[in-house]
């Protein structure tokens, strides 16, 4: 229709309308791009609104599910500092409770933290991640992505080869095949047959005079030391890393559309 107008003038030689043809072609085409432009900004903004939320719910998920895990590391810990006077000669030799046994007997299970940000994964492999205009919340998000590897390693090189302290010592700890009392929780209890668990025998004496089994121990719970501080840190990035998802909120939602 425009097309045809123009002709039309041009054969008429209205150059003025010829001129007014042209600026209205221009004019719908700008605005055209607008608001395309525009639109392709409201997705961008939606989407970034989106990614916001659903880090902001993994992140309180991940930070509570460290929390649990390095609570369970507590009630682990504070049978072996329990045992541990006993263990090197600084209380009087007494018997070993099952849980402390078991505890030192546990001590080369090292299970990998839970640090996955699904949506973390997804913004940044799908190229997504500048998407994300807040320069504080992408500032700490790499400072978890880098955090993350470095823990990732670090964890390989702490679960390399610890020491089973039960096959290596068993003349200071046996496993005994006992039966599960009346209102007792099975514990160790892998193929040891429906009603019976595996309970361990720690033999305070022998222990306290070994100094390869007393090394080991020791260096078991070097490693364990270190998946601690690992869990404290993690925590602190995560911390701190939702106290930015919390800033951004108020302000993830504003910002002008492209001229």
């Amino acid at each position: 229709m425009i097309l045809r107008s123009v002709m039309r003038h041009v054969r008429d030689q209205n150059w003025v309308a010829v001129g007014l043809d042209f600026l209205i072609v221009v004019v719908g085409v700008f605005i055209g791009i607008q608001v395309a432009n525009w639109n392709d900004w409201r997705l961008e903004r939606i989407e970034e609104q989106t990614i916001l939320e659903r880090l902001q719910v993994e992140v309180e998920e991940l930070i509570d599910a460290q929390r649990d895990e390095l609570d369970g590391y507590g009630l682990i810990a504070a049978n072996w500092l329990s045992a541990q006077p006993v263990l090197f000669g600084q209380a009087q030799p007494r018997t070993l409770s099952v849980e402390e046994c078991m505890s030192i007997v546990s001590s080369h299970i090292f299970r990998r933290p839970s640090d996955e940000l699904p949506v973390l994964d997804e913004v940044r492999d799908s190229g997504r991640f500048d998407l994300l205009r807040d320069p504080n919340i992408k500032s700490e998000l790499r400072n978890y992505i880098l955090l993350r590897e470095r823990q990732r390693n670090r964890f390989d090189e702490l679960s390399n080869e610890p020491f089973r302290l039960h096959s290596r010592h068993p003349e200071v700890i046996g496993i005994q095949r006992a039966p599960i009392r009346a209102g007792e929780e099975s514990g160790w209890s892998n193929f040891s047959g429906a009603g019976f668990q595996w309970n361990p025998e720690c033999d305070v004496l022998g222990m306290r005079e070994s100094p390869g089994f007393l090394n080991e121990y020791v260096d078991n719970m070097s490693r364990n030391g270190s998946m601690v501080e690992m869990y404290e840190e993690r925590i602190r990035t995560l911390l701190s890393l939702q106290q930015a998802l919390a800033d951004g909120a108020m302000t993830s939602s504003k910002g002008e559309p492209p001229e």
